[in-house]
This record gives C-alpha cells, sequence and structure tokens, in this order.
C-alpha cells in the first residue's frame, strides 16, 4: 500500500477549515503587504554556509548569500537579487528548455487581440483541437517584471494538445513587461484590478478585458502565472509556490501536483501552497465570481531564468496531461 503523503494530511485538514470559514475568507481584505499565510513553507532560507567568512564577490556587490531550496541567492535583506540573463525568448522553444511537448497533435492556431489599439494591447493565441475536451486558459506575466512567468506563456503559444481548447494570453500586462515592471502604468496593479471596469484607470480596462474574455471562454481551469522576489520576516515568502482560493473541482490535481514535486517528478525543488489569493486578483475574482478553479503559479526569481522557465513549463504540461490534453 502506497504511503500518504504529509501533504495531503495537511491539504485534507484545509479542506476541512475552508469549509467552516468560507464566508469568513471571501470577506477578509488582503493587500500585498499581508499577503495570504504559508501553510508550509516551500523552501528553507538560511544563511549560506560560509556566510560569515570574507567573500571577496559578497564585499564587490554588497550583497548577501542566502541559500534556498539548496541553492545559493544573492540577497539584499529584503528581496532577492535576479540573475542576470540575455536570453532571448523570442528566438528561442520549448527544447531550449527541456523535454516539453515534444509530441506533436494535429491542431488549428488562431490570434485575437485584447485593448487593441491602447497602450496595454495584447494577444490571446486559441489553440483548437478537432477532438473535444476540456478548454484551459492560460493567464501569462499580469505583472510584466515576472518574466518566467511570460516567457512560458510566450512559448506555450507553439504547444498542441491531443484535445479541447487552449487559450494563451502572453504577456498579460504588454505594456509592463515592455518597461520591465510590475505595473501596467504609472503604480497601477492589474493583479489587484479584477474584476476591472471597462470605464477605469489603465489596470481596470486592461483586468475587465482580460476577466470578460475569460468569462466568455468558460474554461474549466484557469492557470495564472507568477513570480515571487520578496524575502523578509515581514512578508510571507511565496517563490516556489502554488497558489489557490478554493480547492473545489480541482482537489486531485492540486493534490497530484504537489506530491509530484515532492517527489521529484517536476520541477527543481518542492512547491509550497498558500491560499487564498489576494483581492482583485485573477486567482480570487475568477475563483469566487466565475467559479472556474483557478491555480497560481509562483516562481522563485532569485533562481536562474532557465530553472524557472522550466518549473513554469513542468507543471503546465503536468496539468494539461491530468486532463487528457497531453
Amino acid at each position: 500500500m502506497r504511503k500518504i503523503p504529509v501533504i495531503f494530511l495537511i491539504l485534507f485538514s484545509i479542506l476541512i477549515i475552508t469549509a467552516c470559514k468560507k464566508t469568513e475568507k471571501e470577506t477578509a481584505p488582503q493587500s500585498e503587504a499581508s499577503a495570504p499565510v504559508v501553510e508550509t513553507a516551500p523552501a528553507v532560507v538560511a544563511p549560506a554556509e560560509d556566510s560569515d567568512a570574507p567573500d571577496k564577490e559578497a564585499e564587490d556587490d554588497g550583497y548577501q548569500r542566502v541559500v534556498v531550496a539548496g541553492t545559493e541567492v544573492r540577497w539584499d535583506g529584503y528581496r532577492a537579487i535576479e540573475p542576470e540573463s540575455d536570453l532571448d525568448i523570442m528566438n528561442m522553444t520549448f527544447a531550449d528548455f527541456g523535454s516539453f511537448f515534444a509530441e506533436q497533435y494535429p491542431v488549428s492556431r488562431s490570434t485575437y487581440k485584447l485593448m487593441e489599439g491602447e497602450i496595454s494591447e495584447t494577444e490571446v493565441t486559441h489553440i483548437h483541437s478537432e477532438n473535444p475536451g476540456p478548454a484551459i486558459y492560460i493567464v501569462g506575466g499580469v505583472h510584466g517584471d515576472e518574466r518566467a512567468a511570460w516567457y512560458s506563456a510566450l512559448l506555450m503559444r507553439e504547444a498542441t494538445i491531443s484535445c479541447g481548447d487552449l487559450y494563451v494570453l502572453a504577456p498579460a500586462n504588454a505594456n509592463g513587461a515592455r518597461n520591465k515592471t510590475r505595473y501596467v502604468t504609472g503604480h497601477l496593479d492589474l493583479n489587484r484590478s479584477f474584476p476591472g471596469n471597462p470605464d477605469g484607470d489603465d489596470a481596470e480596462q486592461l483586468a475587465f478585458a482580460i476577466y470578460q474574455d475569460i468569462r466568455g471562454k468558460k474554461p474549466d481551469f484557469v492557470f495564472d502565472l507568477h513570480e515571487a522576489i520578496l524575502m523578509n520576516e515581514s512578508r510571507d515568502f511565496l517563490g516556489s509556490t502554488y497558489i489557490f482560493t478554493e480547492l473545489d473541482g480541482m482537489e486531485d490535481l492540486f493534490f497530484d501536483l504537489l506530491v509530484a514535486t515532492e517527489e521529484g517528478t517536476i520541477c527543481h525543488n518542492e512547491f509550497g501552497f498558500t491560499g487564498p489569493g489576494p483581492a482583485g486578483s485573477v486567482n480570487a475574482e475568477v475563483t469566487r465570481h466565475l467559479h472556474i478553479p483557478v491555480i497560481t503559479v509562483e516562481t522563485f526569481r532569485g533562481f536562474d531564468i532557465y530553472r524557472r522557465v522550466y518549473d513554469q513549463l513542468d507543471t503546465i504540461q503536468f496539468t494539461l496531461a491530468f486532463y487528457g490534453m497531453r
């Protein structure tokens, strides 16, 4: 008999608690400054083994070294320092990152614009199989500076599926991606602006367009791809984390993803979990108001960009296989 992973027992407890406190959770305010509590730590953050010893490189760049999930990263005491990279995602394929989506299936491909003609104009790719099946919608890069989130989504525009429909929005925050910033314009955070407002500010208008597109497509599942960079005692560490608002309708998938990372079947390290998503996010608003299951993927920006894109793709490929689309 297979041993029941500890993560199953923890999540089962969460389901019971969630059922009892569902109303309280839905009305509790969320903000970036009070991020969801991490139920299980996704990675160990500790001083590097030789952090107290003289280190020429550390003296030169002024950063501390810490170990996250077995990997040494640079840290300024508040956030990780993202490794530099000249990766040219527009001229790369799945094969540049790993064995992803190698088997090809016959599909048709089309695109359409959201916010056409506006500063936030972006594009959705629709991948359709003649074989009936589920629909999955990928929102990649709500925050423009979270590169692996929208890099992986850009690659997914070239994926094929054995059945159903795949919608890929990449990058969701195109203007933020162009300017390497979290925000749409100014300090307007798209991930605090859902379900949006057609007459609102730039972020609210874009949020409305994305939300209405998801609503119209009626997918069975939504991926919300993100990255995390903060590491501070006053903030929850969200690197290598899957976020949910409600598990209804995706319990098996969520458990299977966590166990797969725990066993090393997918991704470079074990992922933790947390919830609910903050108010105004894709995760919270699509889950609560459209009643569509959503998982937010948070890779850690302290790691190399190749590793982060790999883990995003690994999670997506696993999920498509779960739904019978690969």
